[in-house]
């Protein structure tokens, strides 16, 4: 049952570098050519199972660079801690996670319609043993569609994720996404998220499905602060998990 709750709130799932935080949906944006971006982000979420109770804290350093104008390499580094409680015991477990190497391509812009690519791998760099990383190398492919109608954004999100691991969770899982953005001012962007993901445990039915709200605020042009809460809307999917995060642009232009 402690395996079911850990794949619920999944530290170890072989999750790429997703959109823009809060968002999991992926946008066709990049940083333009020889310019870098660098993302904190934190989730602390809970979940409660016939009597078991568990808190993930989510926290992870995504650091993306522009090769191209339109084509990115994003390395993420992320860093759980898992505290469950059953019958009175309490376990914690904290740790890196498995790390990601991933690519976006924009291959394709037409008026306020683009289109991007985005390969990626995990590492087995987090402890399998405590539920941190999924012990296997792993790889996922994405497809994004992007559509530009100022204040509005749509953004639509679909790929294959490999999921090789030592806890028995299926190896295979999909993943499709929507995401609305809309500028609501200059430096204010509200933004929200309905996916679902394959549920990774063996059994389970039901997708995993999620619905984000949040908001991002830019600071400055190159310093973003964003917020978000994440609903469970079915029974596989983290109850709620709280997001916050920032991003940081520099180089290239100023170089």
């Amino acid at each position: 049952m402690r395996l079911a709750l850990a794949a619920a709130l999944a530290p170890g799932l072989p999750l790429p570098a997703f959109g823009a935080h809060p968002l999991i949906t992926e946008d066709t944006g990049t940083q333009g050519k020889g310019r870098f971006q660098l993302e904190l982000v934190a989730e602390l979420g809970h979940e409660e199972e016939r009597g078991l109770h568990e808190d993930a804290f989510d926290r992870a350093a995504v650091l993306s660079y522009g090769l191209r104008d339109d084509l990115d390499v994003l390395l993420t580094v992320p860093h759980t801690r898992n505290v469950v409680q059953e019958n009175g015991l309490r376990t914690t477990d904290r740790g890196l996670g498995d790390v990601g190497l991933d690519a976006k391509w924009r291959f394709f812009e037409k008026g306020n319609v683009s289109v991007a690519v985005k390969p990626g791998v995990t590492f087995a760099t987090g402890d399998e043993d405590k539920g941190l990383g999924a012990g296997e190398f792993n790889y996922s492919l994405f497809l994004v569609t992007s559509f530009d109608n100022n204040p509005w954004g749509y953004h639509i999100h679909i790929g294959y994720l490999r999921n090789r691991n030592v806890h028995d969770e299926r190896n295979v899982l999909h993943h499709t996404s929507l995401a609305l953005t809309y500028a609501v001012k200059e430096d204010w962007l509200l933004v929200a998220d309905l996916g679902t993901l394959t549920a990774p445990e063996r059994g389970v039915d039901d997708n995993s499905s999620f619905l984000i709200l949040g908001g991002i605020y830019s600071v400055s042009e190159d310093f973003d602060v964003d917020f978000g809460v994440k609903r469970g809307v079915s029974e596989p999917e983290t109850d709620v998990t709280w997001l916050l995060g920032l991003a940081w642009r520099f180089g290239g232009k100023d170089t």
